[in-house]
């Protein structure tokens, strides 16, 4: 699980789409789990897999790559420097509905030494926390069903799990965590946009 979630975020830092690894290579295997699900859960039998790419894509890609909805929310609410203010308030909306590249390239992510350890970091904890939850535990129903990626992160984690409200709560709990995550990151940049934005 934290493999696919390193390669993606890591060429993503890079200004590489990480949609490129995953698509080839880790879709076919994702969506055979997701097909196995779909077919137990239609029969009554045990749902078998938590790895999938519904999995990914509500507990762990909240806002897009990188978990970036809640750095959007940060700048939105939290930011002190012009900048942060306009580029939170430009991308929070499209974060909501997971469309994220106004924000990699607008702040920029890419190749920013602020963000490249939070882009990382906290997709992994997400994904150890979203693990944790469904594969040792099983607090929260493991993905049985397709959601449309436009949807805002709770909606789409209870669709794809069978309308469990707790898969709902567990988005936004790994949004929480996130933000948490970034928070610092987000400290020091917007801290340094302010000596820019005076110096100007």
């Amino acid at each position: 699980m934290i493999v696919p979630i390193l390669l993606i975020t890591i060429v993503w830092v890079f200004g590489i789409h990480g949609m490129i690894i995953a698509t080839p290579i880790l879709y076919p295997f994702w969506y055979d789990n997701l097909n196995a699900n779909i077919n137990a859960a239609a029969t009554g039998q045990v749902v078998p897999h938590f790895m999938t790419e519904q999995f990914f894509q509500w507990f762990i890609w909240i806002g897009g790559a990188g978990a970036t909805l809640s750095l959007a929310f940060l700048m939105a609410f939290f930011g002190k420097s012009e900048f942060s203010k306009k580029m939170g308030r430009f991308t929070l909306v499209p974060g909501i509905f997971n469309i994220n590249e106004p924000l990699i390239f607008g702040v920029p992510i890419v190749m920013n030494p602020f963000f490249a350890i939070p882009f990382v970091l906290a997709p992994v904890v997400m994904g150890i926390i979203t693990y944790l939850a469904m594969g040792v535990f099983h607090l929260v129903n493991y993905p049985i069903a397709i959601a449309p990626w436009t949807l805002p992160a709770p909606i789409g984690a209870m669709m794809a799990t069978g309308l469990d409200w707790r898969a709902a709560v567990l988005a936004i709990i790994n949004i929480i965590v996130a933000g948490i995550i970034y928070y610092p990151f987000f400290k020091a940049f917007d801290k340094n946009m302010i000596a820019k934005e005076q110096e100007a």
